[in-house]
């Protein structure tokens, strides 16, 4: 009688071959879950004696706005041979806008200011950002006018290197005028006749009127002393308007007259 036996095996110490990209993608700023799953995708291998089949696991690494998501593939074949692969995908996760701040010279300028005081009042602006450098952007609007008043605008824009955006605006004021008050008082000068009582002097030096094309003027009033020249007599009143930008306008009215009560001296010969 004969018989036999056969075993049958697999001689296989290959391990199986990747095939494809496996290496670093940057994604950016803020990619979606979506986009990170796409971008390490799956492992592709072939093997010299069959199918291989292939695994993965996901590590992800956190350093302050940095993300590192690897992905490690690995490869078996029946004979449990196995290669290991890596991919990676970097971004940035930053959704916080840049920290802005402002700083300059008064934004109340008062009269008149000159380029450079208005510059200072504009003022600038210096922002910082947990993630990136910040690029900081001005835009000066134009010059707004309503009467004698005026107002100028800055604009300022930071922003980071994932698109986020922090504005602040600084807005200055002030005054333009450099036209002095217009003055009403009549008649310069009044002459009197002869022993005009305190009531007819204070009326015909009088009071004084005062415009401004800015705003109400203040009209300052001082009196002088009475001039005597013999019998003849004189005095002043001065006004003064000024405005609130300082520009001012001065008008005196002089008031003369004869003091005589004495009547004559008759000498009958």
């Amino acid at each position: 009688s004969s018989v036999s036996r056969t075993v049958i095996w697999t001689v296989d110490v290959t391990p199986p071959v990747f095939t494809g990209f496996y290496g670093t993608i940057v994604l950016g700023c803020n990619p979606a879950q979506f986009e990170i799953f796409q971008a390490l995708g799956f492992g592709s291998a072939s093997d010299n004696c069959g199918a291989a089949i292939i695994t993965f696991t996901d590590v992800v690494i956190s350093n302050a706005c940095n993300r590192t998501q690897a992905r490690t593939f690995t490869a078996y074949d029946a004979c449990g041979n196995f290669s290991i692969a890596t991919r990676v995908a970097m971004w940035t996760e930053d959704i916080t806008p840049p920290l802005l701040t402002i700083s300059g010279g008064p934004t109340g300028l008062g009269c008149n200011p000159v380029s450079t005081e208005i510059t200072s009042g504009l003022g600038v602006a210096t922002a910082s950002d947990a993630c990136s450098t910040v690029t900081v952007s001005t835009a000066d609007g134009a010059i707004v006018s309503n009467g004698c008043d005026r107002s100028q605008t800055r604009v300022f824009i930071a922003k980071d290197a994932c698109g986020n955006i922090t504005s602040a605006s600084r807005t200055v004021t002030w005054t333009s005028d450099l036209i002095p008050p217009t003055l009403s008082i009549g008649s310069a000068t009044i002459n009197l006749g002869c022993n005009p009582d305190q009531v007819v002097l204070n009326t015909a030096l009088g009071v004084a009127t005062a415009t401004d094309n800015c705003g109400a003027p203040t009209v300052l009033v001082s009196t002088s002393a009475v001039t005597v020249n013999g019998c003849s007599r004189s005095q002043t009143r001065t006004f003064i308007a000024a405005d609130e930008c300082g520009n001012s306008t001065v008008v005196i009215r002089t008031v003369n007259w004869i003091a005589d009560v004495t009547p004559p001296l008759l000498t009958i010969s």
